[in-house]
């Protein structure tokens, strides 16, 4: 159902905050279906008109007209169109670092991945103004990207119930930390930037991602590091004060620690594959 198989290489290793992967539409036959099977993006279907039933996990959902339906990445789904009113819809695909917490905002999980959208036309309007696909045009890939922020921002107005303030503190937090990974940053320092305390950050990552804040900044940077090793012309002490260690050593035994081999290791690993 819909041609939106998707070829991620190139994407998912970039740290995007959002990426455009291809767009399109489909005026489904009467109990046409997909799956059930995986996507390994996120990928959102906006109902047009007509309707249908998605199915996610265990969970069965009616989806109608005016209304969209996200598929997680990695997650058993099926969706198939009504007998009687079969559905036309539009579809997106994208990835990048800060979908999860964009989608989240918006209400929008795996046990409830129905939304109502608050302006159909205009969501309409911006599906049908996107590019089929990511391309190696620059200019192509901007538009594409802005149109898909444009998009996520009508799907977040779209939340008749807000999420907790908790959401936003959380990605005021992440983007900090994604800024200043290279700096002397501190819990404190990002507590102070979120305006909460201490104790309530800790709250927030620990409910929202199952890690501390400090094992967050940790586990970022080690990400940077190890793109940065497959820089061969960084030395292993730059790449330490690149990701915000000053003493080389102790980067390496946190690497070690993360990963299981040492900096050094990591990058003969790597150039052998």
């Amino acid at each position: 159902m819909g041609n939106c198989n998707f070829d991620l290489s190139g994407i998912k290793s970039q740290n995007h905050s959002l990426v455009p992967i291809r767009c399109g539409e489909e005026k489904c036959k009467p109990e046409q279906y997909w799956g059930a099977g995986v996507r390994s993006c996120y990928l959102i279907h906006f109902v047009a008109s007509g309707k249908g039933v998605f199915y996610c996990g265990p969970h069965k959902h009616t989806v109608e007209k005016g209304q969209i339906f996200v598929i997680f990445p990695d997650t058993i789904v099926k969706y198939q169109a009504d007998a009687n009113d079969p559905w036309h819809y539009m579809w997106l695909g994208f990835s990048g670092d800060e979908a999860k917490t964009i989608i989240s905002s918006a209400g929008i999980t795996l046990s409830k991945p129905v939304l109502t959208v608050k302006n159909p036309d205009m969501a309409m309007e911006l599906l049908s103004s996107m590019p089929s696909e990511r391309s190696a045009d620059v200019k192509n890939n901007l538009f594409f990207t802005a149109k898909l922020y444009e998009f996520m921002s009508l799907i977040l107005d779209s939340n008749s119930h807000p999420e907790k303030k908790e959401n936003a503190y959380l990605t005021t937090a992440t983007r900090y930390i994604k800024a200043y990974y290279s700096e002397d940053i501190t819990v404190d320092k990002i507590a102070a930037h979120v305006g909460v305390s201490r104790k309530y950050l800790f709250i927030i990552f620990k409910n929202s991602l199952g890690i501390s804040p400090k094992d967050y900044i940790v586990d970022y940077r080690i990400k940077k590091a190890k793109e940065f090793l497959m820089n061969e012309e960084l030395s292993v002490g730059s790449i330490a004060y690149s990701v915000g260690y000053s003493d080389p050593l102790n980067f390496s035994k946190i690497f070690k620690k993360k990963t299981g081999v040492s900096p050094k290791e990591y990058r003969i690993q790597f150039t052998q594959k």
